[in-house]
C-alpha cells in the first residue's frame, strides 16, 4: 500500500501544472512567438501578418469567453498591441526593439489568461542584472555607463511594465511608477547627489519584492491546490485498499463455512 501512495504522489508532482491556461485561449500565444520569430528572421511583413490575425482571434474569442476580459485590462493589451504593430509597421527601428515589443504583448497575454506563474516572472534576471549595472556605475561614478545601464534597466521594464499593470496590486504598481518616474526623471542628478545611492537602495528591495510577492502567493496557490488533490487521492486509494481488505475477509469466511458445510 505504501508503495502504491508513493507512485500517485511520485505522479501527482510530475503532472501538477504549473501553469495553467484558460482553454478559449490556446493558441494565441503561438502566433505571438510565430511573429517574434519573422521578426528575427527580418520577415516584418510576415510578422505583422500574423500579428494582425492574432488581434482578429484575440477579439473573437473575447466575443465568445464567458470570463470577459476586464475593461481596464483590455486596454492594457490593446495598447501593448499598437505598440507593437506600429513598430513594425515604421522602418528604421531596431529589430531587437520589434521583438521586444512583441514580447510585452505576449507577456501581458500570459498575465491575463494564466491563472498564476506568469511567464513575465522570468525576466527577474534580466531586471536585476540591469539594476546591479546602474549600481556597479554609480559607485564608480561613471556618468556614461550609467545613463546606459539605466536605458537598458527602464527599457527591461518597458518590457513587463503592461504585465505588472494586471498582476500587481494597485499600491505596489503606483510604488514602481513612482520608482521609474524618479529614475528617469532624475538620471542627471543621481551622480552628483548622495541621496542618489539611498534611493537606489529603497528602488532596488522594491523591485525585488515584485518578484518575490508574486511567486510567494502563486507558491501558496499551487500547495493549497496539490494538498487538497493529494489528499483527496490517499483518501480515495485508502477507501479502495480498505474495501479490497474487507471483500477479501468476507470471502475468505465464506469460503471457510462452505467448507464446513460440505464436511
Amino acid at each position: 500500500m505504501k508503495r502504491i501512495l508513493a507512485g500517485i504522489i511520485v505522479c501527482m508532482i510530475m503532472l501538477f501544472p504549473v501553469r495553467i491556461y484558460a482553454e478559449n485561449w490556446d493558441g494565441l500565444d503561438v502566433l505571438l512567438d510565430n511573429s517574434i520569430q519573422f521578426v528575427q528572421e527580418e520577415e516584418y511583413d510576415k510578422a505583422t501578418e500574423v500579428l494582425t490575425y492574432f488581434s482578429q482571434q484575440f477579439l473573437k474569442h473575447e466575443r465568445v469567453d464567458a470570463n470577459k476580459v476586464l475593461p481596464e485590462h483590455l486596454r492594457t493589451i490593446s495598447l501593448a498591441y499598437d505598440e507593437a504593430l506600429q513598430s513594425l509597421e515604421t522602418e528604421g527601428i531596431d529589430k531587437q526593439l520589434k521583438m521586444d515589443n512583441i514580447l510585452a504583448l505576449r507577456l501581458v497575454l500570459d498575465a491575463e489568461v494564466s491563472t498564476y506563474q506568469p511567464l513575465w516572472l522570468e525576466r527577474k534576471q534580466n531586471v536585476m542584472d540591469a539594476l546591479a549595472n546602474v549600481e556597479k556605475a554609480m559607485e564608480k561614478e561613471d556618468s556614461i555607463s550609467f545613463q546606459r545601464s539605466l536605458n537598458k534597466l527602464l527599457h527591461e521594464f518597458d518590457i513587463i511594465y503592461p504585465s505588472l499593470t494586471i498582476s500587481l496590486p494597485e499600491k505596489q504598481l503606483q510604488r514602481v511608477n513612482a520608482h521609474l518616474s524618479y529614475l528617469d526623471e532624475f538620471r542627471h542628478m543621481m551622480l552628483k547627489n548622495k541621496s542618489g545611492q539611498t534611493q537606489l537602495k529603497v528602488i532596488k528591495e522594491d523591485f525585488v519584492e515584485v518578484f518575490q510577492e508574486v511567486k510567494r502567493d502563486e507558491a501558496s496557490f499551487s500547495l493549497i491546490w496539490f494538498m487538497i488533490i493529494t489528499g483527496l487521492i490517499i483518501f480515495l486509494t485508502l477507501t479502495y485498499v480498505g474495501f479490497r481488505k474487507y471483500k477479501a475477509e468476507k470471502d475468505k469466511k465464506k469460503s471457510t463455512v462452505h467448507s464446513k458445510n460440505r464436511s
